[in-house]
């Protein structure tokens, strides 16, 4: 009820404030009228001869002679018209004077001044009542277009809220329908290989040797881990997340070369299986951080290089950048990433080449935590890298 009465109120003074200047014209045009009638009413006109004998007066009395009048003294002598405003000695009131010689005569106009005076105040006043209400007029017409423009703007902001929340859910929507997508077909391939070796173990009639029972238990083992690695990186992923929307992180400063040395410790058997060489170079960087996540993230940044790249060396650098924050690189001379690829490698389950990640037991979730944890700290994640020419990823926070 409000809202109507706030958006209709004003057009409604427009119209009561157009139709009060229009009475207002019109009354005013009506008393002018009545006071010109007035006046030619009260108009006197008089013809003298040059003696100074009233010969016509319109009034029809018999008038007094006029000889004594200034004006008509002055007309007579020189012929000049004459006009002059004072009181009547015979009508006792403000008088306006025009004498002017017409041949042998003169002709002599007397108009009531006080009447010419109050006509001309009336339409002064009519028109600058007039003129006022019109300034209000206008004044209520800008004031309701601003707020027109504000309403509209104000809708407008809410329509393009309410189509960015629209597309914000569908891209919401989009991304549970792929994630939950990618998490089963993620689950199903080491669940399928649990599955069938358990069902071959527990036929009885399957024949099987020491050796078969023993690449079944590998394959339920190494199924067993894939699947664990998968569930603990979408637990971790979650929490990231979690922690990233309360934005509540307090960290304490710790030295980032140490935690990434720890990260390359660990990967240090792996390297060695794959007859990599992985070369670190440390500088003291203290910043606050949470060291577990860091050393996750360069563990997660080493085992990709190791799984991927097919670089004989790796190269891990910790450096402090001149604002104070902390770089660590990790380089390889690898096959490298295609272009096209860079912008969406941090995407959850993203793979550049399926098949070979599958075989090699990713979980595709890697790079995409790196991406959260640097986020929780303010910083990010960066990859440059050619065809063919290796690949260097860059944690920066």
């Amino acid at each position: 009820m409000k809202r109507a009465l706030s958006y209709f109120l004003p057009p409604a003074l427009v119209l009561v404030g157009l139709a009060a200047s229009c009475l207002i014209l019109w009354h005013q045009t009506e008393r002018f009228r009545r006071g010109v009638e007035q006046i030619a009413e009260d108009v006197r006109v008089s013809l003298i001869d040059l003696d100074g004998k009233v010969v016509y007066d319109s009034t029809g009395q018999d008038l007094p002679n006029h000889a004594d009048r200034t004006e008509f003294e002055a007309v007579s002598a020189d012929g000049r018209a004459r006009s002059v405003v004072r009181e009547s000695e015979t009508l006792h009131m403000a008088m306006f004077y025009h004498a002017r010689r017409a041949g042998n005569y003169v002709l002599r106009i007397a108009v009531p001044y006080q009447a010419v005076s109050d006509a001309k105040a009336d339409a002064a006043r009519g028109l600058l009542a007039a003129l006022g209400i019109g300034a209000l007029v206008i004044l209520a017409l800008v004031l309701f277009m601003r707020r027109s423009e504000k309403r509209l703007a104000r809708l407008a902001a809410e329509r393009d809220l309410q189509d960015r929340l629209l597309s914000e859910m569908r891209k919401l929507e989009q991304f549970r329908s792929d994630f939950v997508s990618n998490v089963t077909h993620e689950i199903k391939t080491p669940v399928t290989g649990i599955l069938g070796a358990v069902e071959i173990l527990a036929d009885e009639t399957s024949a099987l040797d020491e050796t078969d029972r023993q690449e079944l238990q590998k394959v339920l083992r190494d199924q067993s881990v894939r699947l664990n690695a998968l569930v603990e990186d979408i637990l971790s992923l979650a929490r990231l997340e979690r922690a990233e929307a309360e934005k509540h992180a307090d960290f304490a400063p710790h030295d980032i070369a140490d935690i990434v040395q720890t990260a390359v410790n660990l990967a240090r058997p792996t390297a060695e299986l794959s007859e990599t060489e992985i070369a670190f170079a440390r500088q003291p960087v203290v910043r606050p951080c949470d060291p577990r996540l860091i050393e996750s993230a360069v563990t997660n940044l080493l085992q990709n290089a190791l799984r991927y790249s097919g670089s004989e060396r790796i190269e891990v650098r910790v450096a402090g950048l001149q604002d104070g924050r902390a770089a660590v690189t990790v380089s390889d001379h690898g096959i490298g990433i295609p272009e096209d690829c860079q912008r969406r490698i941090f995407e959850r389950f993203y793979r550049i080449d399926k098949d070979r990640s599958r075989a090699l037991g990713g979980t595709g979730l890697g790079l995409a935590i790196v991406k959260h944890i640097a986020q929780l700290h303010g910083g990010e994640v960066t990859v440059k890298s050619q065809p063919g020419a290796g690949a260097t990823f860059t944690l920066t926070f």
